[in-house]
């Protein structure tokens, strides 16, 4: 069952940040590639919302980049986890602005690999398992003893790194399982979060005076 609860309040938010008549659709920013979780979630979000076809889509390598681009006029908006480790720099940044705050859980994760690896649960203590950093508390609560890690920018990129054989298990998502054609060997669960839709200022916030060099 998919879960994205987003209070009236902040549906309107959202929908208030399409301008009447605009020439084309607002670019929503977040982390790529296809098969994140924050793709999910982007796309769960402007259905809720129920004016999809208003909003871009674009796949970032990093959430730095969404800011930079977001900050740069390269999107419009960013949508961020708050299990992202940096999001204080998208709060703190005074030419950005929080739009709207919901509640949207990850597709499921567990371990993964291809569909033609023998797994075996001894493998966990000397096969590296490849990761984002977010998710990696996981291994704490559903895997006995320690594993050794490597991180990579994404759930969708650490799938990627198994599915060309670069590393034999991910730690990783449904989507990214279904999209590079992997197998769970271990499912966790969804992870239940909160999301923050980030926009530049206006002329008109509080504090945009500041921003641009007006006292």
């Amino acid at each position: 069952m998919e879960v994205v609860r987003i209070p009236g309040i902040e549906g309107r938010a959202l929908r208030a940040v399409i301008p009447s008549g605009a020439a084309r659709s607002v670019r929503i920013g977040t982390l790529g590639p296809g098969g994140t979780s924050s793709e999910h979630i982007a796309q769960l979000m402007l259905r809720c919302i129920g004016d999809p076809g208003g909003f871009d889509v674009v796949l970032k390598d990093t959430f730095e980049q969404c800011l930079g681009d977001l900050v740069g006029e390269l999107i419009d908006l960013a949508l961020v986890p708050h299990a992202y480790s940096n999001i204080n720099a998208f709060y703190m940044h005074p030419a950005l602005r929080p739009v709207s705050v919901f509640h949207g859980s990850t597709p499921e994760y567990g371990l993964a690999t291809r569909v033609d690896f023998a797994f075996d649960e001894e493998l966990l203590h000397t096969e590296t398992v490849v990761t984002h950093p977010a998710p990696i508390p996981m291994l704490e609560h559903y895997i006995d003893g320690p594993v050794h890690i490597v991180t990579v920018t994404s759930t969708s990129q650490a799938a990627g790194h198994v599915a060309d054989g670069r590393y034999n298990i991910a730690l990783t998502n449904e989507q990214a399982v279904e999209q590079y054609n992997l197998k769970f060997v271990r499912r966790f669960s969804r992870i239940p979060m909160t999301w923050t839709v980030f926009s530049r200022r206006k002329a008109g916030d509080v504090h945009a005076g500041n921003v641009h060099g007006r006292a």
